[in-house]
């Protein structure tokens, strides 16, 4: 594996056509695009430092680079597929879970939005095969996707309510990456939360992608790294996060009920953290006259990073990359650091301070890391839609006839004419020879798919050929968002099946007959009795909402003018804020830095929000100033045309 040119970037973009990508944006579009390129590469060169010296000790280490002090990506041996594998020789700078999973995010993302599903039941479920490492949690949800009927929003794994690691919080930058609006968190973190359920459900591991995607988009948005007094307001506005789930159908129906099932009431559990985030942050920024290596040592330390229960939490790794900035904010220096901290979690640490030191550094990282050109292209094409452009993106199989192979070593298939397919990914080019394990029936080989991500995938030896199972090419459909309902007709290799449903045919047919019920229940019993889990929320989201359409426009005119002159008080809103993280009104008028006496006013109706106040709930995250203060407005100008009325 180490002939010149095996891993050669070749036949992915180069950096002069990225450049030619993005030669119509300028000023600020420019700039963000070179910013977020910065941060997809120096989290690719983290994760392949860090993989380097992820869970060995020092003697394991200096075995892996023949004593050489590891300062750079260097080319190392591993052994890959367990007792059963074989050992690899890894090229200099290869990455692992950490990056392929977040280049399965971003390919996942497209000008309409996230699309979770495809993410869910075609990205997930595939990576095992050309996985290079990988959490437990995150490995079995994977395993678990691969069953036709388990949704993304309802995968109940062994322990699911216990996945408290880091595996979400590494993979969700391409979100941040993509939003049009950094400011907002409400722009970007519902789909960090759709992610980071598919996997991650224990409130630990969503406050570790949370906090790390809002650390991203301070970077971003401000060129600065954020300071312990930035993530502390972080943590005041993830206290919103029960009151967004609940706006969200699959997670605030299904996902949280099912949870509360088997884990208890989720907004004491996510106070809980919450609380323990916040004293992690208290630890890691404490005042400190020791700088560099020393400095993140102590946060080792004190944080606990080396105890087996704490290494890898979601959490902690999200504070611990940012308290590495604190130490050292030159990105090379910082992941070294990272690294060489034996017995952490050095390369989701590092990945994750490598993508927030992007942003804030004007340099690239030191050496090339694989695949270089491929984390340049993506990460342009994010920031494309960002400014709101639609740059071309991966299509994905019709995922209502899509199934993925059982077994791992089938998703690599032979096409009629001789070439190679990844099922779900796309075509791909073999790198050299397989590597097999004497009359072993499998056997490994290095791909380069069509995009330019280079895999290393389990096979048969006798590969099967993709015309055995695929369809009939189907005529591509047009959506207005992300949607399961896309097929892939250009692509082979698409497993098949016919399904029980046409969801399509459903929803059509409940949209023609809305307005009477008895159909449409019959409709909603069809789906319920044929549909898998995924098809029933997909349909029951969009008949609710065709509903409350319908009901709307029959709504009277006088109704509507009613509606308008009687604004609901701004007060409502806050309270119902305060229900949903369990603060009392004593504990919320101490953060808002306002007497008792004023809030129970503003509550109760008796009292308005004053510019002050409403700064103050900008703090705590909960919504913008001038949010709050036209609420105020429209509320006291809708009173007085009643009164001028009356």
């Amino acid at each position: 594996m180490t002939e010149p040119g095996l891993f050669s970037n070749a036949t992915t973009p180069s950096a002069d056509s990225v450049s030619r990508q993005g030669s119509d944006v300028t000023g600020d579009s420019a700039d963000r695009s070179a910013k977020v390129q910065r941060s997809a590469l120096w989290a690719a060169y983290g994760d392949a430092l860090g993989w380097i010296s992820e869970l060995t000790d020092a003697d394991g280490l200096r075995k892996r680079t023949a004593g050489i002090p590891l300062r750079r990506p260097i080319e190392w041996t591993r052994r890959i597929g367990g007792r059963a594998g074989v050992t690899i020789s890894l090229p200099r700078g290869c990455y692992s879970d950490d990056s392929q999973l977040r280049l399965a995010t971003g390919r996942a993302i497209h000008p309409d939005g996230f699309d979770v599903e495809a993410f869910a039941k075609v990205e997930l479920p595939i990576w095992p095969s050309y996985a290079l490492g990988g959490g437990k949690s995150t490995t079995a949800a994977a395993i678990n996707l691969t069953k036709p009927k388990v949704s993304w929003f309802a995968n109940t794994f062994k322990d699911w309510t216990k996945s408290g690691g880091n595996g979400a919080a590494m993979r969700i930058q391409p979100h941040v990456w993509s939003a049009r609006t950094l400011d907002d968190p409400e722009e970007f973190l519902p789909d960090v939360i759709r992610n980071a359920i598919c996997t991650h459900s224990h409130p630990t591991g969503l406050m570790g992608a949370i906090l790390h995607a809002l650390a991203l988009a301070h970077a971003l948005a401000s060129g600065c790294h954020p300071s312990s007094d930035d993530l502390l307001a972080a943590t005041n506005a993830v206290a919103s996060l029960p009151a967004m789930m609940q706006n969200d159908t699959e997670i605030g129906t299904y996902w949280r009920a099912a949870f509360e099932r088997e884990a208890g009431i989720f907004n004491d559990a996510w106070a809980k953290t919450i609380d323990e985030c916040r004293e992690a942050i208290r630890v890691a920024g404490a005042k400190s006259s020791k700088a560099g290596v020393d400095r993140y040592s102590d946060i080792v330390e004190r944080l606990g990073l080396r105890d087996p229960t704490r290494r890898g939490s979601g959490m902690l790794t999200a504070v611990a990359a940012v308290g590495l900035i604190w130490c050292e904010a030159r990105p090379e220096e910082a992941l070294s650091i990272a690294a060489n901290a034996i017995g952490t979690d050095t390369d989701t640490i590092a990945t994750m301070a490598g993508a927030v030191l992007g942003i804030t550094t004007e340099t690239e990282p030191p050496i090339e890391v694989l695949d270089m050109e491929l984390f340049r292209s993506e990460a342009a094409r994010l920031a494309k839609i960002a400014q709101g452009e639609k740059p071309e993106c991966h299509r994905y199989p019709d995922l209502l006839h899509w199934s993925v192979p059982k077994a791992r070593a089938d998703r690599l298939t032979r096409t009629e004419d001789g070439g190679l397919y990844v099922r779900g990914l796309g075509y791909a080019k073999a790198l050299g020879d397989p590597i097999a394990k004497g009359s072993d029936n499998f056997a490994w080989q290095w791909l380069k798919l069509e995009t330019g991500q280079t895999l290393l995938m389990k096979h048969r030896r006798e590969l099967a050929c993709d015309g055995d199972n695929a369809s009939v090419p189907r005529a591509r459909q047009s959506s207005g968002r992300p949607s399961s309902i896309i097929d892939n007709s250009d692509r082979l290799g698409v497993h098949q099946e016919e399904p029980s449903l046409d969801l399509q045919l459903a929803l059509y047919y409940m949209a023609q007959h809305k307005d009477d019920d008895k159909l449409v229940g019959a409709a909603l019993r069809r789906v319920v009795n044929k549909g898998t889990p995924g098809q029933i929320a997909a349909f029951t989201a969009t008949l609710i909402d065709c509903l409350r359409q319908s009901g709307a426009s029959r709504q009277s005119s006088s109704e509507k003018q009613m509606a308008m002159y009687n604004p609901p008080h701004p007060g409502e809103s806050i309270r119902e804020r305060m229900e949903a993280v369990g603060w009392t009104v004593t504990e919320c008028a101490k953060r808002l830095n306002t007497s008792h006496e004023t809030l129970s006013q503003l509550l109760d109706g008796r009292g308005g929000i004053s510019p002050t106040l409403a700064l103050a709930l900008e703090r705590i995250g909960w919504s913008k100033a001038d949010h709050w203060m036209r609420r105020q407005v429209a509320y006291d100008l809708a009173r007085e045309r009643r009164r001028q009325a009356a």
